[in-house]
């Protein structure tokens, strides 16, 4: 079954089947679970390198739970704003969960660059690639 995930322009609600909940909550647990180790080891002040090779686990878990999300949100929510006429709305959320840096700073770029352009990608900008009338 699919849960609304919209109820209000303000408030909104993840779209999701039972079965990719329960993926994402596996997924979490794991992570819980490697930190929880990574915790002990550092009251065991165990050696550095096993502790940091515990918090890469951490890491790999947060990192494929964080796809299986970014997967079920192209799939549902941005389908669904994109027949709504609300292309704008995702594509900038997009852009700002995109250039924030692994520190939770945003890098300092420009605004959502991809909305300054006038054309499809088809036809112009080039994207930095010669055109074959350009190369020859």
């Amino acid at each position: 079954m699919l849960v609304s995930y919209i109820s209000s322009a303000r408030e909104r609600f993840m779209a999701i089947t039972s079965e990719n909940k329960q993926r994402l909550k596996s997924r979490l647990a794991k992570a819980i679970g490697h930190l929880n180790a990574v915790h002990k080891m550092v009251d065991d002040e165990r050696y550095c390198i096993d502790v940091l090779t515990q918090l890469k686990a951490v890491q790999s878990a947060l990192d494929k739970t964080a796809q299986l999300m970014l997967h079920q949100h192209l799939n549902t929510c941005v389908v669904e704003a994109v027949k709504a006429d609300d292309s704008k709305r995702v594509m900038d959320e997009l852009w700002q969960l995109l250039r924030k840096s692994s520190d939770g700073e945003e890098d300092q770029l420009e605004p959502n660059p991809i909305a300054k352009l006038k054309k499809c990608c088809g036809e112009n900008p080039t994207w930095g690639i010669a055109s074959n009338k350009e190369s020859r």
